[in-house]
């Protein structure tokens, strides 16, 4: 093999990079596109189903991703799964008992992102720990 043929982990990290980059630029486009199609008399909840392809994008790369792993390399994506629900589940379940208590109601979206960012969080730490 020359060093410029790509290895069957490169070309998987670049397929995973594609599809996630397409999910998040989808995704983009359904949260800037209501401000602007609003005044062109456009439903709000047309540009809003955008969400819908781009995190079928997103699940279809992580999923893709994760199937092209080795056994290590899937434990790890498990450890920081499990920490990201073990992060998010009870500042969200705080934040649904808040508002039942009168904080005002947050966008679903806030959810979302808790998730992510404890995924976030997740990979850092087992990245860390698997040194």
């Amino acid at each position: 093999m020359t060093a410029t043929t790509p290895t069957a982990r490169r070309r998987a990290n670049r397929t995973f990079a594609l599809r996630f980059v397409a999910g998040v630029v989808v995704y983009l486009a359904a949260l800037i596109l209501p401000g602007p199609l609003a005044g062109a008399g456009v439903p709000l909840w047309l540009p809003a189903l955008l969400v819908l392809p781009a995190v079928a994008l997103m699940a279809w790369a992580n999923i893709d991703m994760y199937r092209s792993g080795d056994e290590y390399q899937r434990s790890r994506v498990a450890e920081a799964v499990m920490l990201a629900f073990l992060l998010a589940t009870p500042l969200i379940l705080a934040v649904g008992v808040l508002q039942f208590m009168g904080l005002p109601a947050l966008n679903w979206i806030f959810a979302f992102s808790l998730l992510m960012l404890g995924w976030i969080v997740g990979t850092v730490v087992v990245a860390i720990r698997h040194r």
